[in-house]
Order: C-alpha cells, then structure tokens, then sequence
C-alpha cells in the first residue's frame, strides 16, 4: 500500500465516525508511526509501506475510532512550543491553557517562588519555568501517578531537579510556606455533566476534570485557602469555566482580593487574575 492511499483511506474512515478532525488526526497518527514530519506524507505520497508499518498504522486507527484521544495514542502532546508525555494519568494539556502560562510569565516577580497546583502532567509549570528561569516552582497533584508523568516531563525539558514537586491535596504539602504566586488549572467541569461530554472526555482522568457543587467546589476551595499559603501583594491565577466568572468575582472579593477576568483567543472568560 502507497503511504498517499493509506492517509486517504484513515482520513475517510475518521470522517464516517463522525471524528471531528478527520484529516488532521489521520496525518498526526500516520506521521507518528512513520516518525516523519506531517508535509512528507504529501511529498512521499508514492512510498511504497511494509507490512509492519501498516499493521501499526491499523492498530492506531483502531484505537481513533474509538475515541480514543489523539494524544494518548502517540504519547505526546505540544504546549507552549514544548513537547510533553501524556497518558490516561493526566489531562492533556490544551490551547487555551496557553493564557494561564502567559499570565503566569507577566506576573512573576523576578526571583519569587512560585506554586502551581493541580499540576498534572506539568505543562504549566514547566512551561512557565522554561520562559522564566528566575522563579523557584513548585508543583504538586493528588495523584501519585500523574506526578511521575510531570517529573519525567520536567526532567526531559528543563533537567534534573528544575522543579519542587509534592504529593498532596491542593495546599496540605505546603504548611507553613508562602508564595508570591499561586497558579492552577483545577478540574471545573460540573460532574452532572460528565455523561453528556464528547467522547474523548472518557479516556481522560475524572478527577482532572469534574468538580462537585457545578464545577465550582474545587475553584472555591483554592480561592478560600489560598489567603494563608500567599504572600502580601502575591497574585492567584486561575483557569476557569466560561460560566465561572461572576462566581469568581464574587468569592474573590469575599477574601480580599481584587479580581479580574480574561478572555481566551476564542473570546471566553478563561483566566482569573486575584490579586492580594
């Protein structure tokens, strides 16, 4: 089989599965098995493929077809022009997380130590880490598993030892210590709706995603805390819900912060900044 018919033919039967991007998971799946760069499958369109090739490539589509995301197949995903390990212990790492990093970056003060909770697979604070080489990061998750995964990410991006990272919920690893910033993208997904979301969703870690009390318990829970783990004039910045936002506002103020919202490149309410 010729590689040019081989991407048709995946291309097709991602389309009739009703899988959203069709072509562009066809060509991220076939350039992955082939270890090649994505514009090669047009200019080796005429490649002739061996058996082991296709059998893998098979085997990818198989997995595709039934949802199973993208990334988890291939064993990586890009965040902030980083290549990060993701496996069904941790979220894969989204665009529009790319504004909390961004944000993270502005406020930093130079040489502050700075905590990112909820950290699973790392992508936040090893991106931030990666662009200010300054601050001293701290990073922790509830999971044992996705720890291993942010520990292997931070080691093979930064090198040994970049990262301080702990085992715990939210702030319990961290008593007694203050920082000039806290960051996190905490599951804020209402759980009542975890049997109405799109398919993919199912391969990913629950508790990554859905919180108690419509998505907002967790989100409540850093906000409230967050006052004795930060440091006067220090900053939390959060991901939220695009329905979170007045919820934010409120409870922010409740504990002495001033709050404002920022919307994502689609144009949503995506990033809280609270500030002390």
């Amino acid at each position: 089989m010729l590689l040019g018919d081989i991407v048709k033919d995946t291309t097709l039967l991602f389309k009739e599965k009703g899988i959203e991007t069709p072509s562009l998971d066809a060509e991220v799946l076939i350039s992955s098995v082939l270890d090649i760069d994505r514009y090669k499958l047009v200019s080796h369109r005429d490649r002739a493929l061996d058996s082991k090739e296709i059998s893998k490539i098979k085997k990818y589509t198989a997995r595709r077809l039934k949802f199973e995301p993208v990334a988890y197949i291939v064993g990586v995903k890009e965040f902030y022009s980083l290549e990060f390990i993701v496996n069904r212990d941790v979220l894969i790492p989204r665009p529009e997380t790319e504004l909390l990093v961004d944000m993270a970056v502005y406020w930093g003060e130079t040489g502050g130590m700075v905590l990112d909770l909820c950290t699973g697979s790392g992508a936040v604070a090893v991106a931030l880490k990666h662009n200010r080489q300054d601050l001293d990061v701290y990073a922790s998750d509830i999971s044992g598993k996705a720890l291993k995964t942010a520990r292997k990410n931070s080691n093979n991006i930064l090198g040994p030892k970049k990262i301080k990272f702990f085992e715990g919920d939210l702030f319990a690893p961290f008593k007694g210590l203050r920082f000039n910033m806290i960051v996190s993208n905490p599951p804020y997904i209402d759980i009542n709706l975890k049997d109405k979301m799109q398919r993919d969703l199912s391969f990913e870690p629950e508790s990554a995603l859905f919180a108690e009390n419509h998505g907002k318990k967790i989100i409540e829970d850093i906000i409230k805390n967050s006052i004795n783990y930060i440091k006067d004039n220090g900053v939390l910045l959060l991901e939220i819900g695009s329905d979170q936002q007045e919820f934010v506002r409120s409870k922010g103020k409740k504990h002495g912060f001033t709050v404002s919202v920022l919307n994502d490149y689609a144009g949503l309410p995506r990033v809280a900044v609270l500030k002390r």
